[in-house]
């Protein structure tokens, strides 16, 4: 290597023992991995980041169908108050509808 190269562009001239980490590295982690300690550990590794991923979409899943739940409630307890407030309406226009036709009736007697 040219020594210039070190002094005008910073390059390290000393290599690490381990080259960095890229696929084929990782690939080659995972497949000594399996190697050292055999296959059945990677699959319960591989088994249980399969549950945790499961139950953390049926987590976000159930937050969303909670959310969803809660706007419906709203939108029921809204339409039940307007729902009582307008049978309550009509109970007392007719209430003075009655009281109208037994005053009509007394008088015609």
């Amino acid at each position: 290597m040219n020594p210039a190269d070190q002094q005008f562009y910073h390059v390290n001239t000393q290599f690490n023992a381990q080259p960095p980490m890229t696929d084929a590295g990782v690939l080659d982690q995972v497949f000594s991995i399996i190697d050292r300690y055999g296959v059945s550990l990677f699959t319960v590794l591989c088994c249980f980041y399969f549950i945790m991923f499961l139950t953390k979409s049926a987590q976000r899943e159930r937050d969303a169908w909670q959310k969803r739940d809660e706007e419906s409630d709203e939108r029921i307890l809204n339409l039940a108050t307007a729902s009582s407030d307008a049978l309550l309406q009509v109970k007392v226009a007719l209430e003075a509808n009655t009281q109208a036709m037994r005053e009509l009736i007394r008088y015609r007697n």
